[in-house]
């Protein structure tokens, strides 16, 4: 995902577009960038989070072109959808090739369940106003994952 990072989150992170530096925070070698919108689905396997979902999303871009998408949980949990950066299918919107679900957890916070998978986020260019990313796949040991969120069109911090 030339992400928001890269394209804003693209390539680099959550939007593969390019973003102002100053809406990027760098931790470690990785860029960092959030949105704020509505989250309009969030579901992983037989868990739907949608109702747990809060305004806020991250996108964080690592240098090796794996990027995360971090669906903040009103409890404080989080769940992750984490690829590689793929081809951006138009000069606004980039996909991101899933591997991994990672769902943080209240009881053992240090040891998040991490789902092995299959699918892709695809998303547009949070610069340019309202955009969804969307992530569709499967889980390794069975059932499906889903999650949207919709940007406000603010620009990304």
């Amino acid at each position: 995902m030339t992400a928001f990072t890269r394209t804003l989150f693209c390539a680099t992170g959550l939007f593969a577009m390019p973003i102002a530096a100053a809406a990027q925070t760098q931790v470690g070698n990785a860029q960092m960038v959030s949105v704020t919108g509505t989250c309009g689905k969030l579901v992983v396997g037989d868990r739907e989070l949608t109702g747990a979902c809060s305004a806020k999303l991250l996108n964080v871009a690592y240098p090796d072109g794996r990027v995360g998408f971090y669906f903040v949980l009103n409890d404080g949990r989080i769940v992750t959808f984490s690829g590689m950066d793929g081809d951006n299918p138009t000069p606004d919107t980039d996909v991101i090739h899933l591997d991994k679900v990672i769902m943080s957890r209240t009881d053992t916070p240090d040891r998040p369940d991490v789902f092995v998978a299959t699918g892709t986020c695809g998303f547009g260019n949070p610069t340019k106003g309202p955009m969804t990313v969307a992530c569709d796949g499967t889980l390794s040991q069975g059932g499906v994952f889903s999650a949207a969120f919709t940007t406000d069109g603010k620009p990304p911090t």
